[in-house]
């Protein structure tokens, strides 16, 4: 018997032991017919060329071997808004708008959105997505912001139906994991501790060699969570769920992302903390080769990139929202939300009485009693702020390095020409600002899209064609000629702001509205170029447009869904319009595939 079957042998039994409360689960696939699926694994935040980078100092030792096992890396385009809650909606269900930014402004309610608040992202999956089934649909999602449907949703912000806050947070199962793996809760509470000094040191070190200054806030607690507690339980829960063979399961290590806002995405710290993300993903890829119960395919991807920024506040002594307040006339009232957690007073009524029609049992009342708590102290913990004035004026919300200023009084959104007339020179100060690149606005006429910029303005219909001299404005964000559709695009979303800003770029660093030195949401740098590793000869990888988000939906994860290998794809890649139009089936329905041995 050769030695790598010796160790696989060794392996199983391993797993089997290891994984043994849950074998009652994986027979029962087995006996029903085990379909092919997918393992989705995304690392938030983590652009190709910092990937590359990581790569070659030697990080990714796993994500290395698993290219030299038959498989690709390719760079694609971000979609707008190239942030998470975006790219998860286009992934799980095929829509690209919607989303306008991590947080915006909902004009009709009178509400502001925030993707870090439970309630707020549960009330617009509701009203985006509905009963509509998602990709994940029979399958699960750890440490998501959207659930793509999946039938078991834990550390995901939003799920199928509302939960308690234990029941996001994993309920029985994970507890059950917790329980059976006592070596790596001892080493989870270890490496917890270190994490905290060494986010002192590392600190410490960033104020030494960096001249920005940015507000820790609740940042130590949030790396803790995110680089030890979370990373070790979504590893858990997912090597369990390959192992019950779970068809479809997605999750996202966010842990680079909040280190490359605080420190930069190519610093040492954000970069070396993906060796730890490394070392959990070789975990899974083991469970995957050895013991898995069902035929997956591993995608390994990321969302969007992140580029090198300043924060604006540091930069020019004020805040977006304080700039646009002073300027605005004395009597102006003015309502201006930033940061990463804000809450206003005007909530849409539905969501809230369905959460309390819910049975009144002590997990509800203590989840209830501790979110209301929390939205009640958070400001004070956090460095960003949240003004409201109760009379309206304007309220403008800020994600890294995209802003968008909302008029209120009208629930529709304004042309560029009615926000001159109520507000006098604000786009003349907006446009002359250092601090900002250039600004989209509605026309007058139907489809017309109008740009600011300090070279003057330009307003065309979507689908014309303009000049590379009127497009030049965009050349230090990219390529002019593919960002100008995307941008145009953007540009129609109803949720968007009636001015939306973009963050000056000097092909360096990007204006950070909020205390952040490493951005992304708008265009510019390495933002707008995540990356995608599937197998060698899959159709995706020979395709030289790969731009948005959608594409992912439709040609990567749905053929895995449907039952296809990357054979069965490559025979089919002809047909890739034809798919796009395909409904999901719900999981039953799908063909049953045998459990290759």
């Amino acid at each position: 018997m050769h030695w790598t079957q010796v160790l696989d042998r060794l392996f199983r039994t391993y797993y089997f032991a290891k994984f043994y409360p849950f074998r009652k689960e994986r027979l029962m696939r087995r006996r029903a017919g085990v379909q092919r699926g997918f393992v989705g694994i995304q690392i938030d935040g983590l652009s190709f060329k910092h990937l590359q980078k990581a790569l070659s100092m030697g990080y990714l030792p796993n994500i290395q071997r698993h290219l030299k096992r038959g498989y690709a890396l390719r760079e694609y385009q971000a979609g707008l808004p190239s942030t998470t809650p975006a790219a998860q909606a286009a992934i799980f269900y095929g829509e690209d708008s919607g989303i306008p930014a991590f947080r915006w402004f909902d004009k009709k309610a009178g509400q502001v959105f925030s993707c870090n608040d439970l309630d707020h992202v549960q009330q617009f999956r509701e009203e985006l997505f509905g009963d509509r089934p998602g990709l994940l649909e029979g399958g699960s999602s750890y440490s998501n912001i959207l659930d793509g449907g999946a039938s078991r949703s834990i550390f995901t912000v939003s799920s199928p139906h509302p939960q308690t806050l234990f029941g996001r947070f994993g309920g029985g199962r994970i507890l059950l994991l917790l329980i059976l793996h006592p070596l790596r809760v001892c080493r989870m509470a270890g490496a917890s501790v270190l994490e905290y000094f060494t986010e002192i040191y590392d600190r410490w070190h960033f104020r030494k060699h960096r001249p920005w200054k940015v507000s820790e806030g609740l940042f130590p607690f949030i790396r803790i969570f995110c680089n030890v507690i979370l990373r070790e339980l979504q590893t858990f829960g997912v090597i369990a769920d390959i192992y019950a063979g779970v068809p479809y399961i997605y999750t996202t290590y966010s842990g680079y992302d909040e280190l490359a806002h605080h420190f930069g995405p190519a610093s040492y710290q954000a970069l070396k903390n993906l060796k730890y993300t490394d070392k959990r993903i070789g975990e899974i890829m083991r469970m995957l080769r050895h013991a898995p119960g069902g035929r997956y395919e591993l995608i390994l991807l990321s969302d969007h990139g992140q580029t090198p920024g300043y924060p604006f506040q540091d930069r020019f002594g004020t805040t977006l929202g304080e700039a646009v307040s002073t300027f605005l006339r004395k009597d102006q009232t003015t309502a201006v939300s930033s940061g990463p957690l804000q809450f206003t007073g005007i909530q849409l009524g539905y969501l809230e009485g369905e959460l309390e029609a819910r049975p009144k049992g002590w997990r509800h009342r203590f989840y209830r009693a501790g979110k209301n708590f929390f939205q009640k102290h958070i400001n004070a913990l956090v460095p960003e702020t949240l003004k409201i004035d109760e009379e309206g004026g304007i309220v403008i919300t800020y994600s890294s390095s995209l802003a968008h200023l909302y008029l209120t009084g009208e629930a529709r959104r304004l042309s560029w020409q009615e926000l001159e007339t109520k507000q006098p020179h604000l786009l003349q100060f907006l446009t002359a600002h250092e601090g900002i690149g250039f600004l989209m606005a509605r026309g007058a006429e139907p489809g017309q899209v109008c740009f600011f910029h300090r070279g003057g303005k330009l307003c065309l219909c979507s689908q014309a064609l303009p000049t590379a001299e009127q497009l030049a404005f965009l050349a230090p964000y990219g390529k002019p000629e593919t960002i100008y559709p995307e941008l145009c695009r953007f540009a129609g979303e109803e949720r968007c702001g009636d001015l939306i800003l973009f963050g000056a770029y000097n092909g360096d660093r990007i204006a950070c509205f909020d205390d952040q030195v490493g951005g992304h949401g708008s265009v510019g740098g390495e933002q707008m170029f995540p990356f995608l590793i599937l197998p060698k000869g899959h159709p995706v990888l020979s395709r030289r447009d790969l731009q948005g988000f959608t594409f992912l939906y439709h040609e990567v994860f749905m053929p895995y869904r449907l039952g296809m290998g990357t054979e069965a794809m490559q025979g089919q890649s002809s047909n890739v319009a034809e798919r796009k139009s395909r409904k999901i089936s719900a999981p039953q329905n799908d063909p049953p595939l045998p459990l290759t041995p």
